[in-house]
């Protein structure tokens, strides 16, 4: 079975394509499921790299239409990607019941650090934050509103050496969501970005295999995620090394978001 639950659209001013264009290419590669987690705005605040606010009902109408259009040929969901900050707790839960969003998915791209500031997870200056960025995304998971979490080894982007804060974050994010039933999701879109010079030497920014090794020492339910933001890239080669990689790490990936294919 082949699926995706991380598609982005033109919506969020980074990528191309409209809701459509995945849904015909979903068609032509054979995907039987197909989700849409563009990047949520945020009602008061536009950070950048997402739709704004006022745009948000007009994605949810279209994937309503296309999911009605389309029913006969593919499973469509409706979700997005958002950061985990805890004053936004009431949005999260008003985006699932009064807008009906099907599911969230948790994209740490900024959290709260230990000193309260919001801080960038691409600006991080040493391994210490590490830990923060890990127990914003636990604490982001405990509250049973995001399904899966995107890339949750984005913080090795970061160019310092894999050491024990690393271990102790990737720990508490494995652990946390093994208790929570939440899906780590091991992101192709790691593997489109160049390689670059690392303490260890030359790599892909992520996925990270110091992370996944760890993984793959748990329970935990892991899915391969295109993060695709052009519509011929949503099953592409990235995608298929993706589901070799976890293959060699012992990994049997998940297909579904919701086994019961319903909320």
């Amino acid at each position: 079975m082949k699926s995706n639950f991380h598609t982005h659209v033109q919506r969020c001013k980074h990528a191309e394509g409209s809701e459509e264009d995945y849904i015909k290419e979903a068609l032509a590669k054979g995907l039987s499921q197909l989700g849409f987690s563009d990047h949520a705005p945020y009602p008061d605040v536009d950070f950048g790299y997402r739709m704004l606010y006022e745009e948000l009902a007009d994605y949810l109408e279209t994937v309503d239409r296309m999911r009605e259009k389309y029913q006969d040929k593919l499973v469509i969901w409706k979700g997005l990607e958002i950061e985990y900050l805890p004053r936004y707790r009431d949005y999260y839960e008003e985006l699932l019941s009064k807008q009906k969003v099907d599911y969230l998915l948790l994209g740490e791209h900024f959290y709260i650090n230990a000193e309260g500031k919001q801080t960038g997870t691409y600006e991080i200056s040493s391994t210490q934050e590490y830990i923060a960025y890990a127990k914003a995304i636990a604490e982001g998971m405990r509250t049973g509103l995001f399904r899966a979490v995107a890339h949750p080894d984005l913080y090795m982007l970061n160019h310092f050496a894999w050491n024990e804060d690393c271990r102790r974050a990737a720990d508490l994010i494995i652990d946390t969501a093994v208790a929570t039933g939440t899906i780590l999701e091991y992101n192709a879109n790691g593997f489109r970005r160049a390689q670059e010079s690392y303490p260890e030497g030359l790599r892909h920014p992520y996925p990270y295999d110091g992370f996944w090794q760890m993984a793959a020492q748990a329970p935990v339910q892991v899915m391969v995620g295109s993060d695709c933001h052009a519509p011929h890239i949503l099953w592409d080669e990235a995608v298929e090394l993706s589901y070799r990689k976890l293959q060699e790490l012992g990994i049997e990936s998940v297909r579904e978001l919701f086994p019961s294919g319903d909320r």
